[in-house]
């Protein structure tokens, strides 16, 4: 398992590797009307569309169309394609994803008095860096602390 920690700057969850190189960033773009999200990953650009009743699922798509989404009332991520992957995932104090019953990946949220809010995060070597940026962005979602809080 990989360890990765998450420090918030900005508004911007960047996730960052045991030897302190950044995989990726979560950021938040205000418009005038609106807000939204993106991932940032090897120098390209995911957008990210929240949807769904209340908006509660997610979709993470480029330009050639969407790449995964999630399936709250299900409790899932698919991966769509031509390799379609169906990963399920359990949001609670600790976040986890599964495929086929293997822990894939695992996110806490430790909320320090002192300093700000950290998460941490172990993963699996095999998986996708993509999925973990979406599977971290879905978890610190407010609406997604439906089976725990973040007290």
């Amino acid at each position: 398992m990989e360890k990765y920690t998450v420090q918030i700057n900005n508004k911007q969850f960047v996730l960052i590797s045991e030897d302190r190189k950044e995989i990726g960033r979560i950021v938040e773009m205000n418009k005038f009307f609106s807000s939204g999200y993106y991932i940032i990953f090897n120098s390209r650009s995911y957008d990210i569309r929240n949807v769904g009743f209340l908006k509660n699922d997610a979709e993470l798509f480029n330009s050639k169309g969407i790449i995964y989404f999630t399936d709250l009332q299900k409790e899932r991520i698919i991966k769509s394609g031509e390799d379609v992957r169906i990963y399920n995932f359990k949001l609670n104090k600790t976040n986890q994803l599964f495929e086929k019953g293997k822990l894939l990946i695992e996110i806490k949220f430790e909320k320090n008095k002192s300093k700000e809010s950290m998460y941490y995060v172990e993963v699996n070597d095999s998986i996708d860096d993509l999925l973990i940026l979406f599977f971290l962005y879905y978890s610190v979602q407010e609406f997604n602390y439906i089976g725990g809080s973040e007290d």
